[in-house]
C-alpha cells in the first residue's frame, strides 16, 4: 500500500508540475489525476467476470444435481372382450346401390351408308337424306331417327365398330441399297469368271464399231431385284459406235443373279458393271 500509495503521489506530483501553468479547471487535469483509481476498478471487475465464466459450468452442474428430473409415466390401456357374435345371426344386407340416371341423349337423325345389292334383294324404304342435307342440321347423325335433348353433350363411343383396325398396315420398305451399304453383295451365277463367258459369248460387235476401231470399257449400272432379276439398266460411259446400246442388251438379258442381303434379308441393290469392247 505504500508503494501504491507512492506511486500514487508521485503521479499526482508530476501531474501538479505538467499543469503547472495550465488550466486546471479545464477537465483533462481532473481526468488523468482519476486514471488510476479507474484502471483499480477496471482490473478487478475484469478479473471477477473471468473467475465467474470458468466458475459456471461447476454451478451450472452443482444446481442441476439438486432439481429431480422427471420420469416417465407407462400407461397401460386394458381392451375388453371382444362381444358376442352369433354365427346363425345373417349380417345386415349392403345398402341399395344408387341408381344414376342416364345421361341425355341428343337428338339423331339417320343416315346409312349406301349398300350394293342386287334389284331383286332392294326393299322399299324411306327416301335417305343427301350429305348435302345432313350438313345443314344441327342434330347428331346416328343409326336411327331419335328424338332427344340438343343440349346434352354429344356422346363419345369409346370402341365404334366402324373405327376398328382389322389389320395393321405392313410397312413395306423398297429401298435400294448401294452394293458398300450391304454384308453379301449379288453375285452372278457361278462367279466372276461365268459373268465374263456370258458376255463374251452374247456380245456382238457394231458394224459401226468395227469399222471405226472403237475399242474400250462401256460403264453400265443397274439393279439386282430381291429375287435376282436385272432392271433399271442406264449408260453411266459410253465409247460411242453403238457399243453402249449393244452393252444395254446384253445385261438386259442376263439370267437372275443371286440377290444381295442386308440383316439377313434380301434386298434391292445397284451394281455397276464394265463391259469391255475389244477388236481381235
Amino acid at each position: 500500500m505504500a508503494e501504491e500509495k507512492s506511486t500514487t503521489s508521485s503521479f499526482r506530483d508530476m501531474l501538479d508540475i505538467i499543469f503547472a501553468e495550465r488550466n486546471k479547471a479545464y477537465g483533462a487535469y481532473k481526468l488523468r489525476r482519476e486514471y488510476p483509481k479507474y484502471l483499480t476498478r477496471a482490473t478487478i471487475l475484469g478479473i471477477l467476470l473471468i473467475g465467474f465464466a470458468f466458475l459456471l459450468p461447476a454451478i451450472l452442474s452443482a444446481v442441476g444435481g439438486l432439481i429431480e428430473k422427471s420420469r416417465p409415466v407407462d400407461v397401460v390401456a386394458e381392451l375388453g372382450p371382444p362381444p358376442d357374435i352369433d354365427p346363425s345371426t345373417p349380417p345386415p344386407p349392403p345398402p341399395p346401390p344408387v341408381e344414376t340416371p342416364p345421361p341425355p341423349t341428343r337428338t339423331t337423325v339417320k343416315f346409312v351408308p349406301p349398300v350394293v345389292k342386287k334389284d331383286e334383294e332392294v326393299q322399299e324404304e324411306e327416301p335417305k337424306k343427301a350429305i348435302e342435307e345432313l350438313k345443314e342440321i344441327d342434330e347428331d347423325i346416328g343409326k336411327e331417327d331419335k328424338k332427344g335433348n340438343d343440349e346434352a353433350a354429344p356422346t363419345i363411343e369409346e370402341n365404334p365398330s366402324e373405327l376398328a383396325v382389322v389389320e395393321e398396315p405392313k410397312v413395306v420398305e423398297d429401298k435400294t441399297y448401294d452394293i458398300f451399304d450391304i454384308q453379301k453383295p449379288p453375285s452372278f451365277p457361278g462367279g466372276e469368271r461365268e459373268l465374263l463367258k456370258y458376255l463374251s459369248e452374247n456380245i456382238k460387235y457394231p458394224a459401226l464399231a468395227r469399222e471405226n476401231n472403237i475399242q474400250g470399257n462401256v460403264a453400265l449400272s443397274f439393279v439386282v431385284g430381291k429375287d435376282g432379276s436385272v432392271s433399271d439398266v442406264a449408260i453411266l460411259k459410253d465409247i460411242g459406235g453403238g457399243c453402249g446400246k449393244e452393252a444395254i442388251r446384253v445385261v438386259g438379258g442376263m439370267p437372275k443373279w443371286i440377290p444381295g442381303e442386308a440383316n439377313g434379308n434380301a434386298v434391292k441393290v445397284r451394281y455397276t458393271l464394265p463391259v469391255r469392247f475389244k477388236l481381235e
